[in-house]
């Protein structure tokens, strides 16, 4: 049986003025699905536009990248040109001018494998029969005036690290992409008892309708991704 996935995706703005929040996922027959989530630093200014250049950009390059290139060469390529460019342009912007800087969270299914890309506070989790596992680490603290500040974004400075996490993939894995409007006010018990309703689709919402009537005053996003097939195993994967 050929690689099958089923990708369900909600975004609202809550009680923000805008939504800040990008996501996408795209599949490429013989070679796998790419999915990112990002997540626009408001105070910027050009937090939109960040998150989405972020996430298209990341989604129209990845299978253009040579077959042969190991997953993480590509993401650190992809991901570091984005940073560049927004980091020259945030130069350019100057001291009270607006910067563009976001977060960023990506994986990539291939074969039987699975790599995670990640920048930032947002999140990567999988859901593996009843245990839910968070795959990232968030790049924030929290400062003495109670505000919480990232200490890593696309953007904020000439060069980026990426955290990566690579791992083995399984049919029946249903992987999750959130911002911090929803992780930030649903526990892990909650939101594997939502991935687990219904489709892909119906998750998804059921999550961020569950943040917002949870009091979430932030951007809520989710995106879902069910694995119903696996494509034949590759070298790689051993």
């Amino acid at each position: 049986m050929s690689f099958d996935v089923e990708i369900g995706h909600a975004s609202r703005r809550g009680t923000r003025e805008h939504n800040e929040d990008f996501a996408g996922a795209l599949r490429e027959p013989g070679r796998g699905l790419v999915a990112a989530i990002a997540d626009g630093v408001s105070s910027g200014g050009r937090g939109r536009e960040a998150a989405q250049t972020t996430v298209m950009g990341l989604l129209a390059d990845f299978f253009a990248a040579p077959p042969t290139w190991e997953t993480t060469v590509v993401f650190d390529r992809l991901v570091g040109a984005q940073n560049a460019w927004l980091a020259a342009h945030n130069g350019r912007a100057g001291k009270g001018g607006e910067v563009a800087m976001t977060t960023l969270t990506a994986l990539a299914l291939e074969g039987h494998g699975v790599t995670i890309a990640h920048v930032g506070d947002t999140r990567a989790w999988r859901l593996r029969g009843d245990e839910l596992l968070q795959l990232t680490h968030d790049h924030r603290f929290e400062s003495i005036d109670f505000a919480s500040r990232l200490t890593r974004a696309i953007g904020l400075d000439d060069a980026v690290r990426i955290d990566y996490a690579q791992g083995e993939l399984q049919v029946g894995d249903t992987f999750l992409l959130s911002t911090d409007g929803v992780h930030g006010v649903l526990g892990g018990e909650r939101l594997a008892a939502l991935l687990r309703e219904g489709g892909a689709q119906a998750a998804s919402e059921a999550l961020v309708d569950a943040a917002l009537a949870a009091g979430s005053h932030d951007n809520a996003s989710a995106l879902v991704i069910r694995v119903r097939a696996l494509d034949a195993g590759r070298l790689e994967d051993e």
